[in-house]
């Protein structure tokens, strides 16, 4: 079965990411359509009628819930998608609805589809009587809720501190995201480079860590993953390449050069 969905933000580069892993992760999942505009993804909602909405909580103009407020006579899954694990988060899951944190990793992005398959295979899908439980236990009412995030709370996500688990030669090592410079294919192994001019040589190959690392990695040549935050500058000569926060310089394919473009302009 085909699942139709749209992806509303208003960050053009996090929704053109979500629709790129989504493509790539999710291929049974049809998006129908990418709006950066709040108030057209509500039309769209009502008109095309998709099975899920991945949709972002903080906009300027109308926050996600409010968005949910006035379509909750539609039914579909809503899979929400945040840089910001405040108490709102609490309500989302407390009231059964999914959330994804940005940067979002794609282990977390399958399971969230998948909840949402099964939920809408099984008819489980009832948003309505969700969306009301979320608005009265937050106190939502009118469209005048807006989630106010100050810059003190926001200073906790600068690093990723999710850990992944590395299976080094004789041990298994648990590194923090955020701590992830860049990975290198060697063969059968990688290595991985971390702050502190620290590498770990893994028994895993490149395209295993590819799965599971967060959006905030970009695979810009067959043998190389590199953390964007790490990025020191993009050089376009001699074919293009970057040069990482260690000096290392790094090929970038000619099918990825511009999606990676695309990608530095909009950070």
């Amino acid at each position: 079965m085909n699942y139709t969905a749209i992806i509303i933000d208003d960050e053009e580069i996090g929704a053109d990411l979500l629709q790129l892993l989504l493509e790539k992760h999710c291929p049974e999942i049809n998006i129908i359509s990418v709006c950066t505009e709040p108030e057209l993804g509500i039309e769209i909602i009502k008109k095309k009628k998709p099975n899920i909405v991945f949709l972002d909580i903080e906009m300027p103009e109308i926050s996600g819930f409010n968005i949910l407020e006035q379509v909750k006579g539609e039914n579909f899954e809503c899979i929400f998608t945040t840089a910001y694990d405040q108490y709102a988060i609490k309500a989302i899951k407390h009231n059964a609805l999914d959330y994804l944190l940005k940067p979002i990793a794609i282990q977390d992005l399958k399971l969230a589809v998948e909840k949402a398959k099964n939920r809408i295979d099984n008819g489980y899908t009832n948003l309505s009587q969700l969306v009301t439980k979320l608005v009265d236990g937050m106190g939502l009412a009118n469209n005048k809720f807006s989630l106010s995030i100050n810059s003190d709370e926001k200073t906790e996500n600068v690093s990723d501190k999710r850990k992944i688990a590395i299976s080094a030669l004789n041990e298994i090592i648990y590194v923090e995201l955020g701590n992830i410079i860049r990975l290198e294919s060697d063969s059968n192994y990688t290595n991985i480079f971390l702050v502190g001019n620290k590498k770990i040589t893994s028994s895993k190959l490149l395209k295993d860590y590819e799965n599971i690392l967060s959006a905030n990695f970009f695979r810009p040549h067959k043998s190389f993953i590199v953390n964007l935050d790490y990025i020191e500058k993009y050089v376009k000569t001699d074919g293009g390449y970057i040069v990482m926060v260690d000096n290392v310089q790094i090929p970038i394919s000619r099918e990825k050069r511009q999606i990676l473009v695309n990608i530095l302009a909009a950070r």
